[in-house]
């Protein structure tokens, strides 16, 4: 062995050092003090670390159990971490915007009392274990209050209130404009969800609702359809137990138009589905749907004039079960790719992420050895159809240029792709190809 090839040996051998980030966990009613705690913490540091730092910080009985929950702003439903689990790992796979504000470099002289005014929308928090190994959580007075109420103007106790009905088929007169009216008036009341039958419509918000959380599946755990308000856990929970109950497949169909919460809805279900036999913490099988979500999504998804990251492909996720319900494995299978988008797209329109993450988020060296340029370089990603005739001319171009947020953004979503490639199991050699 030579001099360098030794060196090469040494130097390889040498672990570098991880890169240390502040998260801020929020304890909610377990702290008065504060409303969030910084604790650092690296790519390899445990959840169970973790939370033993932070029981010691806020001088909690030991004797009782905690853990970490994942929140994020799709929903706000809420993933329960195993102790083994990393944390940081977890949250590199969030949104830029979210990463930026929910992690930060330790600044010197920093409090732990120092918060943020507003908790942000992706975040974690400690939670509370039960003596059955449940989590603790208040309870939802409020929804209960709310179906209460609508009994009481039923049993005509109180007056009924217009327009209003959590079923459609219990609308007086059943015609377009009374549908449309009573599903605006629950809208705007912050009740998206509405029966009509066994059927549940579903609108965007396009913001964050705090209804997704393990409280409301342990709400809905075992209630028949149309029992408590309309909600997607009570479709899944109702499939969940017909399946137990029947010895049979169950088949729940998600449609819509583009950027109506198809994707979304479909990972409530996915959530709703796993922790009904897990308790609410994350599952194997759970981790590895969710993420394989952005390599979908980059490959399968694209800018469209109405949307931003809008689903060109249709999907299938069946989960298999075990006799007692518990989750034994999935297969997601993907059908109907838009094809067409590979050669050209429409005005205001882009052609699939992965593109874009590759020319903008690789290295100039990998770039370089890839033989790889920017996208107003390739036809592909600038050529237009115009009332059905291509457009080549450049002048398109212009509009495939990326400035620089949108350029940091897509390094991110580069990274964010790497990671969860790996996390669903690719090879490297695979994510190279």
């Amino acid at each position: 062995m030579n001099v360098d090839q030794a060196s090469t040996t040494w130097s390889n051998s040498i672990k570098r050092p991880l890169e240390v980030f502040t998260i801020s966990i929020y304890p909610g009613h377990l702290s008065e003090d504060a409303i969030s705690w910084p604790v650092q913490a690296t790519s390899e540091t445990k959840a169970e670390c973790i939370v033993n730092v932070l029981v010691e910080k806020l001088q909690l009985n030991r004797s009782t159990g905690y853990v970490l929950a994942e929140v994020r702003a799709s929903g706000g439903e809420e993933w329960i971490l195993d102790p083994g689990e990393c944390p940081v790992q977890r949250m590199m796979l969030w949104p830029r915007t979210a990463l930026n504000s929910s992690t930060r470099k330790p600044e010197k002289g920093e409090k732990a009392s120092s918060v943020q005014p507003d908790p942000p929308e992706y975040r974690f928090l400690l939670r509370e274990k039960c003596t059955d190994g449940s989590i603790h959580y208040k309870h939802s007075s409020a929804w209960l209050q709310e179906r209460e109420e609508r009994r009481m103007e039923e049993r005509g106790f109180l007056p009924l209130r217009a327009n209003d009905a959590d079923d459609l088929c219990n609308l007086p007169e059943l015609g377009e404009d009374t549908i449309l009216v009573n599903l605006r008036t629950r809208f705007m009341r912050c009740q998206i969800y509405t029966y009509a039958g066994s059927i549940l419509v579903a609108i965007n918000p396009f913001r964050f609702l705090p209804i997704y959380n393990p409280r409301y599946v342990q709400l809905y755990a075992g209630r028949r359809l149309g029992e408590l308000e309309p909600h997607i856990f009570a479709v899944a929970d109702a499939a969940y137990h017909s399946m137990l109950r029947e010895r049979s497949h169950q088949c729940l169909v998600i449609t819509g138009e583009s950027g109506s919460g198809k994707t979304q809805s479909t990972n409530f279900l996915i959530h709703h589905l796993t922790a009904l036999s897990q308790r609410g913490y994350t599952s194997g099988v759970e981790r590895t749907i969710l993420g394989a979500g952005p390599v979908l999504e980059a490959f399968g998804n694209a800018k469209t004039a109405y949307n931003n990251n809008s689903s060109r492909f249709g999907k299938f996720i069946q989960v298999n079960y075990w006799d007692n319900g518990t989750v034994r494995g999935a297969v997601v299978e993907k059908y109907l790719l838009e094809k067409s988008r590979l050669v050209s797209q429409e005005k205001r329109e882009r052609n699939y992420h992965v593109f874009y993450y590759l020319l903008a988020g690789m290295s100039e060296d990998e770039k370089a050895a890839l033989h790889l340029s920017h996208p107003s370089a390739y036809t592909y990603l600038t050529h237009k159809e115009r009332h059905g005739h291509p457009n080549v001319n450049g002048q398109d171009t212009a509009e495939m240029n990326l400035g620089a947020g949108d350029s940091e953004e897509l390094k991110h979503d580069y990274e964010r792709l790497k990671l969860a490639m790996e996390m669903v199991g690719f090879l490297p050699e695979t994510c190279k190809q």
